[in-house]
């Protein structure tokens, strides 16, 4: 049974002394960095295979540390890494270097993206009195190379040069925009002032633009993420008051990628559509991001009535809607090219089954310096790499092939992980699972995945202990939620979008945050004095996240049945099914859409999911090889048996019919996507209807999927 799971320990010349003195090196870590001892089996292997399968965990957690974390940290936050430029260029190299000190084989995989870069960038007040507003933060002494530090820069933005008087529009979102309507106050002509947060930045100017506006200034509020809530960098984690937060406004609601590619890769020579027919382009005016400190001479002279409560911010004087009072000069010229950028893999074949893949994946590239949005990513696939090398050189390998990757742009629209996904669709048939990191060094754990890797996420947190505390994650994940150990479902914002939601690789993303981490979201603040001094100033946290997520890779490149549970994810949908007609009634007064028969369907499912765990459970007690492969295939394939091939309504690169990104929203997940955006944005029955039988017709091919 050892040799059918695992050949290539069996074949070495003395495994149980090779094996033995390892153990004992894993054994003297000290007892906050080791792995809790777990005697219980693992959902997924057979008893004897949970057992060796241990053993590597313990192997595979010793080899993380908190100083490698610090020095890696150290490294490759010393220089800004924004995509496409030098300094990415130069951080792909260190990591190339470093995989390749671990003794693993990594690639650069070059693609080319459209994609802007701030070449003149003027804010100015010009009313009730003229000032040249700030568009960069003031230099730290320890801060290096702070001349590639861009100022600040919302990625896609048109350029433009526009004057007009200001309306402040609270964090604009459609039902912001909404109120002022209802109070009477226009934008068309105006520029709109709003604070980030509660939706994807990209929403504020795409709704100012429906309502007339001829530019947007995003800031971020005292309120949200600066003084109010404590000290602000440097004396602590929390914005000061020159902290600009960066960002790209193109439309991933409606795709992702290069914006001229939809759907294709963007390799050298590929077909582009013209920047005017890309839909992640659509509906934008002239924005730029600036301040608090920027914003508040701003807010204080504008006239109007006053703001309602929930308006007002964290500055000390009430707010008013405008306008009046205040006008502003704003001069963008954003240049727009095709230029390389640059993902860093490494595959890892597997013993058993090469053509199945596990792959984890994290982005390198940043605004500024990106200590934490996203080196405590990539670095903690650094610590699983050399982790992995070290297995490697003891003659280990991985039952499925292992595919590490630091993703390049994804600031920008999720670039990198969208081309290459789009450049392997056909191998991504094969993917048993997609893990990513996008922020894991913190105190606070978030998770979020397809239902079906559930119960996956914590049996892998009661793997790992937790610093700070006397016991493990999952007993600190509870703690920090009143007993509860929640997991978001997948909506948008990060590089699991292209696996997930267009090709229906099942998949989840690991983080954890500090309380300010909001502080340093997007600035020149994102460096590694933020996370040495209030992030994780003893790494100790990135090193538990790269035990507990290098532990979930193991087990879903070793498993003997992969742990994905149908079950619950057909009662889930069902429930959303049953939560569309209520709200169907609570909207329009009746049921338009009858999905009875899709509930029914998802009831079919999950009755077949049950059945299909039964056999599964059985097999692994018996050791049933051949049953194996049976059921991993059914498994692997009812994720994307939730896809359809025409694309969701009005964003055909989104496919997968029960998780989008909201389309008013574009961070927030919108379950049954197709239905509410159909029936409730468009007001088209008909669509929802042909979308519910397409649902309905999935939901079928699940079932059968599963059937024996």
């Amino acid at each position: 049974m050892f040799r059918s799971r695992t050949p290539a320990l069996a074949a070495l010349c003395a495994p149980a002394v090779t094996l033995a003195v390892t153990l004992a090196m894993a054994a003297a870590v000290p007892p906050a960095e080791a792995a809790p001892a777990r005697p219980d089996p693992i959902a997924g292997f057979t008893e004897e295979n949970a057992k060796w399968q241990r053993q590597y965990e313990k192997l595979l957690s010793a080899v993380p540390s908190a100083k490698e974390a610090r020095a890696l940290d150290a490294e490759l936050a010393s220089e800004p890494g924004l995509t496409t430029t030098t300094g990415d260029r130069h951080r792909v190299e260190r990591i190339v270097a470093r995989l390749k000190s671990y003794g693993l084989e990594p690639e650069i995989k070059t693609y080319y993206a459209y994609l802007s870069m701030p070449k003149r960038v003027t804010v100015e007040m010009t009313a009730p009195d003229h000032r040249t507003l700030p568009v960069k933060e003031k230099q730290q002494p320890w801060q290096k190379h702070f001349d590639q530090v861009i100022p600040g820069h919302n990625g896609m933005s048109p350029s433009g040069d526009v004057r007009g008087e200001v309306v402040y529009a609270n964090y604009g979102r459609p039902e912001d925009f909404a109120l002022l309507a209802k109070s009477g106050v226009s934008v068309k002509g105006k520029i709109v002032l709003a604070r980030y947060g509660q939706v994807f930045r990209g929403i504020k100017p795409r709704e100012a633009a429906r309502h007339g506006a001829k530019g947007v200034l995003i800031y971020s509020d005292p309120a949200d993420d600066g003084f109010t809530r404590g000290k602000v960098y440097p004396d602590g984690p929390w914005r000061a008051a020159d902290g600009i937060q960066r960002g790209s406004i193109a439309q991933i609601q409606l795709a992702a990628g290069d914006p001229q590619t939809p759907g294709w890769p963007a390799v050298k020579g590929a077909r582009r559509i013209d920047p005017s027919e890309a839909p992640m382009l659509e509906g934008l005016v002239p924005t730029t991001p600036i301040s608090y400190g920027a914003a508040e001479p701003l807010l204080r002279a504008l006239k109007g009535t006053e703001v309602p409560k929930e308006w007002q911010g964290g500055l000390p004087f009430r707010y008013r809607f405008g306008p009046g009072g205040t006008k502003v000069h704003l001069d963008l010229e954003n240049e727009f090219s095709v230029r390389p950028l640059w993902d860093v893999t490494v595959r890892i074949p597997g013993s058993e089954r090469p053509d199945q893949e596990v792959i984890l994946g994290a982005h390198h590239d940043a605004w500024t310096y990106g200590s934490v949005d996203n080196l405590s990513g990539a670095e903690n696939v650094l610590q699983i790499g050399r982790a992995l090398g070290s297995l490697l050189k003891q003659g280990w390998r991985p039952k499925r092939t292992v595919v590490l990757a630091t993703w390049d742009g994804e600031e920008y629209g999720l670039f990198g992980s969208t081309e290459y996904a789009e450049q392997r669709e056909r191998d991504l048939r094969n993917a048993v699972a997609y893990v990513n990191m996008d922020g894991a060094g913190g105190s606070q754990f978030g998770a979020s995945a397809t239902p079906a890797l559930d119960r996956f996420v914590v049996d892998a947190a009661k793997e790992v202990g937790w610093p700070g505390t006397s016991g493990t994650l999952y007993e600190a994940w509870k703690a920090q939620n009143k007993g509860a150990t929640p997991i978001s479902r997948i909506g948008g914002g990060s590089d699991f979008q292209a696996f997930f939601q267009r090709f229906g690789v099942p998949a989840m993303d690991l983080g954890s945050s500090t309380p300010g981490s909001s502080g340093n979201y997007h600035c020149a603040c994102d460096d590694h004095y933020w996370t040495s001094h209030f992030g994780d100033p003893e790494f100790e946290y990135h090193a538990a996240m790269s035990r507990l997520v290098g532990i979930a890779t193991l087990r879903l490149a070793n498993a003997d049945v992969v742990a994905l549970g149908y079950r619950p994810y057909a009662e889930e949908t069902a429930r959303y099914l049953a939560d569309f007609t209520a709200e169907q009634r609570k909207r329009l007064g009746s049921v338009v859409v009858d999905v009875s028969r899709s509930i029914a369907q998802a009831k079919a499912w999950q009755r077949a999911a049950e059945a299909l765990q039964e056999r599964a459970d059985e097999a692994l007690r018996e050791g049933d090889t051949t049953a194996f492969r049976r059921l991993n295939d059914k498994i692997m394939q009812t994720e994307r048996d939730l896809l359809t091939s025409a694309g969701l309504p009005g964003r055909p690169w989104y496919r997968h019919q029960i998780y989008a990104p909201g389309i008013d929203t574009g961070y927030a997940t919108q379950r049954l996507p197709a239905l509410y955006d159909a029936l409730f944005v468009d007001e088209d029955p008909d669509t929802a209807e042909e979308y519910e039988a397409r649902l309905r017709a999935s939901l079928r091919a699940a079932t059968r999927t599963l059937t024996p």
